[in-house]
Parts: C-alpha cells; structure tokens; sequence
C-alpha cells in the first residue's frame, strides 16, 4: 500500500490527492506548482514562481526523507515552453554535477490560472 506524502509548507492540492506517493522506495509526485502556501497565489514573477516550485519540489522531498540526489526523472510541464531557460540556472544549481542530473523532459500544456509550471518527479530512496 503506497504513503501519501504531504508537506505542510506546501500549498494543498484543491482535489483530494497527496503531494506525492511512495511505495518501496520509488517515490512519485503529483503536480508541483510555485504556488505560496500561505496566500495560495502564485508569485507574478515567472522567475519567482519557478523557483518557488522547484524550493516547494525539495520540501516534499523533505517530507518523505529524500534528497534532490534520489531523483531519476523530472518532468516539466509549462504554459509557456519559451519559459523552459528559466529553470536552467537552478537545475545547475540543484544539479551541479553534469554527469549526475536526472534525466528532464519539458512539454507544454494548458495550465489554469496563473500557473507557469507544474513539476512531476521520480526518486527512489534507497534507505528509509
């Protein structure tokens, strides 16, 4: 039976469903936005709201005992595909190593309201 994983400094999904799900060590994300949990808005600032994604992506890694190094896939679904540079200079940043980064792969799709990016994960966690 998987583990819902929710964080409490992320903001919560409008329908009934965890941050992400972990189950023998593979764990996998819903959607994650750059939305503020305190307001539920997104920040006006694109570069704003992809870094708060990405910050709100660690905080459920967090949640589950995982580390930005358990990552195996990041998908990334944007409004916008023009808006895929702005997340280079952090994925550098959260993947220094280039021969350690998580394979990536970037679509566009219609998102609601003013939300830029959705973030979707895989890790596997090796020790609980």
């Amino acid at each position: 039976m998987p583990k819902s994983i929710y964080s409490p400094k992320v903001h919560k999904h409008k329908n009934p469903i965890p941050h992400a799900s972990l189950l023998d060590g593979l764990l996998i994300s819903s959607a994650i936005t750059g939305i503020e949990s305190d307001s539920g808005q997104f920040p006006k600032s694109k570069d704003d709201q992809i870094a708060l994604a990405f910050k709100n992506m660690e905080y459920v890694l967090s949640e589950a005992k995982a580390k930005v190094n358990d990552i195996v896939k990041i998908d990334l679904f944007f409004q916008d595909k023009a808006d895929r540079k702005l997340v280079n200079p952090i994925w550098i940043s959260l993947f220094p190593n280039e021969m350690q980064r998580p394979a990536r792969h970037s679509q566009m799709v219609n998102l609601e309201g003013d939300c830029i990016l959705q973030i979707v994960f895989t890790a596997i966690i090796k020790s609980n």
